[in-house]
């Protein structure tokens, strides 16, 4: 069966199948039209008497010659309808159909640990639930009750949450010696849904010991350039380097705003509205001066610049504020930035990396500083993972990480436009 052609009625190669009926005659020609994996095929019958009910389970077996013959496996009385599970994953005419997707996302997978493996890297597995997530301030938290009434016998567990990324125990592991580490790993953020967000999703993280914020960039071209071939295989990809762009020169160039990274949330809102960029941050004016943040103002901003990064091809965003950068280091040759670099294709975020920082009395600051904003815009509260600061003290080597959407990478290779469309359930569909 060739999985790849467009037509909607097609023949089956020898073989034995198993598919669905679901609908009876085709162009007033009277027969079974049955569903094999996500492709349409119809088989004439002049006798109706034998057609088998909408929904049945049935086995075609194809000799060498091209004969046919219809077994019944399962009899139904339930017709497929658009809501249902018939039809959900592998509507006809729907072309790429979202269970070809699948096996797309299967592949991208399959290659993506493949080509880890190849580079030396070795997977790890770390905890999806913790006692302390992430502090920043931007994340909404999915909370788990750590109580186990059902048996008495297991020690009481405090609230724990679900991770944002498996950053902190990850980073752990580099400080116990683990030199090149990756991980697939599903990931939570509360609130997120759209084309381009789903509240659970699946990170790609990876973390390189003794290395830098550049190599984990290389390392993303040289992944995507190989699963391009490997999943898209129409997609092109030249071997000319991906630009790098900074974050200062972006809103220079494009909105006449300064930034220096050490500028107020106050005094980055007045260059806006100085730069004719008042109707961007219009409600803002209305806030509470001691109620503004660094971050609503900057991504109000961001907003007239990111929907129009990597049209062309794929780009790097680097230099990115520091209240913008909780867990990246300083950059010593341009205060008030850090050394963080997202890369963007089609005006969407598709991986966030950062030259780790590795001193815990800076982290601990930054942390306590991202629990007063927590605090200042009404999110809930967390504790402090004093585990991962007491590794740092132990000292964790330079190193850089990388972050990198799998849904949203599958959405690349493949030109599709929403996310649901390469999940195996959406939100909506739990």
């Amino acid at each position: 069966m060739n999985q790849d052609e467009d037509t909607t009625i097609q023949k089956l190669t020898p073989g034995i199948w198993h598919g669905r009926v679901i609908r009876h005659e085709h162009n007033e020609v009277p027969g079974q039209i049955i569903l094999i994996e996500d492709r349409e095929y119809f088989f004439p019958e002049n006798n109706p008497s034998i057609f088998f009910r909408e929904g049945s389970w049935v086995q075609v077996i194809v000799d060498d010659q091209g004969n046919q013959e219809l077994k019944l496996i399962q009899e139904t009385s339930i017709s497929p309808t658009s809501s249902g599970d018939i039809l959900r994953w592998r509507r006809p005419g729907q072309n790429p159909s979202r269970m070809h997707l699948l096996k797309k996302r299967h592949q991208l997978f399959l290659e993506t640990r493949k080509w880890f493996d190849q580079q030396g890297f070795i997977e790890t597995e770390t905890p999806l639930m913790v006692q302390a997530p992430s502090p920043e301030a931007q994340f909404s938290l999915m909370q788990v009750d750590g109580e186990t009434r059902e048996n008495e016998n297991l020690p009481q567990k405090p609230k724990a949450f679900l991770i944002t990324s498996p950053e902190y125990q990850m980073k752990r592991m580099l400080v116990g010696g683990f030199e090149k580490i990756f991980q697939i790993c599903r990931c939570f953020r509360n609130g997120e849904i759209g084309p381009l967000h789903h509240p659970e999703f699946t990170m790609l993280e990876w973390y390189r010991a003794h290395g830098s914020l550049r190599d984990v960039m290389n390392d993303v071209t040289q992944l995507c350039r190989y699963l391009s071939t490997k999943v898209s295989g129409t997609l092109p990809m030249t071997d000319q380097s991906w630009p790098i762009l900074k974050v200062r020169d972006l809103f220079q160039d494009k909105l006449g705003i300064r930034l220096t990274g050490r500028e107020s949330p106050q005094e980055l809102l007045a260059q806006a509205q100085d730069s004719g960029m008042s109707t961007a941050v219009e409600d803002l004016t209305e806030s509470n001066p001691d109620e503004l943040t660094y971050e609503s103002v900057f991504f109000r901003l961001w907003d007239q610049i990111e929907p129009e990064l990597g049209k062309e091809g794929p780009v790097w965003v680097w230099e990115w504020p520091l209240p913008l950068a909780s867990l990246a280091r300083p950059l010593p040759d341009s205060p008030g930035f850090a050394d963080r670099a997202e890369c963007y294709v089609n005006g969407i975020e598709l991986a966030n990396g950062f030259g780790e920082l590795t001193d815990p009395e800076e982290q601990l600051s930054r942390f306590q500083s991202d629990l007063e904003l927590r605090e200042k815009t009404s999110r809930q509260p967390v504790p402090l993972d004093h585990k991962f600061l007491q590794s740092l003290k132990e000292g964790m080597p330079q190193s850089a990480g990388m972050a990198l959407g799998l849904d949203r990478l599958l959405l690349w290779l493949t030109g599709t436009k929403n996310i649901s469309q390469v999940l195996t359930f959406s939100w909506e569909e739990i």
